[in-house]
């Protein structure tokens, strides 16, 4: 999937095409499975119950392939509604990609192709709790470190003339806030921040 943002959030840039997602409807049938530092815990066979912070970082790395393919599905149909966002994320970055999703169509660009998640990665974790919390509610949070390939996603304004800058950085390395908006409920995580970056490789 493909988002048009600013290289430090959500906001619509049309500058910069960069993507962040996953698909296992990816045209590219060879391509490999993300690699990532947490899996999802298995029991023992002594019925012992998973670590809180193992279950969370699992949860939360699989939320950010859900995340990537619900966007770039997002912008390559433009009959979607974005009420999908929802599904996926929490203000403010549900507001800023439905804002740059929104500017992407209105103004009559195509998108082409989808991006390949390379990596994925959980960082610090915080499962405090406290949605009653004021002025805002506090969440379990997981930060999620991810390296995505752009490569394959183009765009096309209103006329057909390509967008995307032919020189354009092969991947985007996104670090995403991962919350759970109903914890332990596994179901429940959501993006609340991706603040990204072009890079030459997964390395920075």
């Amino acid at each position: 999937m493909a988002v048009l943002r600013v290289l430090t959030g959500g906001a619509a840039v049309i500058a910069v095409l960069a993507v962040s997602s996953c698909s296992s409807s990816s045209p590219d049938s060879s391509a490999t499975a993300p690699s990532t530092t947490s899996s999802a815990p298995t029991a023992s066979t002594s019925g012992a119950v998973a670590d809180p912070t193992q279950s969370a970082e699992a949860q939360a790395v699989a939320l950010v392939a859900t995340y990537t393919e619900t966007i770039d599905d997002l912008y390559l149909d433009p009959a979607r509604s974005l009420d999908d966002l929802y599904d996926v994320s929490i203000a403010p970055e549900a507001t800023a990609e439905a804002t740059a999703i929104g500017t992407f169509r209105s103004q009559g660009y195509r998108q082409a192709g989808r991006s390949q998640l390379v990596t994925a990665s959980a960082g610090e974790v915080d499962l405090t709790n406290d949605p009653a919390a004021s002025p805002s509610p506090v969440y379990p949070s997981v930060v999620v470190t991810a390296c995505v390939d752009v490569s394959q996603v183009q765009a096309t304004d209103s006329t057909g003339n390509p967008i995307v800058p032919s020189d354009r950085p092969r991947y985007l390395i996104e670090q995403l806030t991962v919350v759970n908006i109903d914890y332990p409920d596994a179901s429940s995580w959501r993006v609340s921040q991706a603040p990204n970056r072009q890079a030459q490789s997964c390395d920075g």
